[in-house]
């Protein structure tokens, strides 16, 4: 595979199991080139984190994988593919609506407490080494009915107005492509920045939820192995990966 532009490249499908799906099946067939971008009227098999399933209505919200070489990370850093893929996502969705957005750790995106997109990333290796990442992602856009138990919401339900898909497209493509700039060029200060400064409960006290237990602490960082850093009531910091501890709204 060759380095590309994210969207140089853009597969557009009807309806397929899951873009993630997708994707790993052409990286692994062929020579797909990197920045190709998989977008999908309906999946029938959506993908979520912690084996949960995405549920969208046919031709109404984003639905895609970016194929993105990351090869230039050590597989200690990676997670900050997933840091600059939340901002890009919280830059594309407030530079639409102009209103509070931020980033629940590890995946969602939330306005108003309500989630309005989620991202998956699945990477592949060779030797032991990340060779490439599948970024797959879903934002709700033109979808104004959600299931009872899902806490959704649209770019559409907030604004009254309707998008096109593909121009909305090209605005997400350009802004990835400045902050996987950002990547390459190393500039992880800036990405951390960026990241707490727009991270849900950020320096503030709240609840968090573990199979033992529920109780409060204040979050402190999410750290390059995107781990959730907490301080403890007692005043002891506490490190939890994503299968651990859940985030109580």
């Amino acid at each position: 595979m060759s380095y590309q532009l994210i969207g140089n490249n853009i597969i557009k499908l009807n309806t397929i199991t899951s873009t993630n799906n997708y994707a790993a099946k052409l990286v692994s067939q062929t020579k797909i080139p990197f920045g190709t971008v998989i977008m999908a009227d309906f999946q029938s098999k959506g993908k979520g984190q912690r084996d949960s399933s995405w549920i969208s209505q046919k031709s109404q919200n984003l639905l895609l994988s970016f194929i993105v070489d990351s090869s230039f990370l050590h597989s200690k850093s990676i997670f900050y593919l997933s840091k600059i893929t939340a901002l890009v996502i919280r830059e594309f969705i407030y530079e639409i609506l102009q209103t509070d957005t931020l980033i629940k750790w590890p995946n969602d995106i939330l306005v108003g407490n309500k989630k309005i997109a989620g991202i998956l990333i699945e990477n592949q290796w060779k030797n032991n080494y990340i060779s490439s990442s599948i970024v797959g992602m879903g934002i709700n856009v033109n979808q104004i009915i959600f299931p009872d138990k899902i806490n959704a919401i649209s770019l559409k339900e907030i604004s009254g107005k309707n998008y096109d898909l593909r121009l909305l497209l090209d605005l997400l493509n350009d802004i990835y492509n400045r902050w996987i700039t950002f990547l390459k060029k190393q500039k992880m200060k800036l990405i951390d920045d960026e990241y707490h400064q727009n991270l849900l409960n950020f320096n503030k006290w709240a609840i968090y939820s573990t199979k033992e237990s529920q109780f409060k602490a204040k979050l402190k960082e999410v750290n390059q192995l995107g781990l959730l850093i907490l301080k403890l009531e007692n005043g002891k910091e506490k490190s939890y990966n994503l299968k651990e501890i859940i985030q109580v709204i």
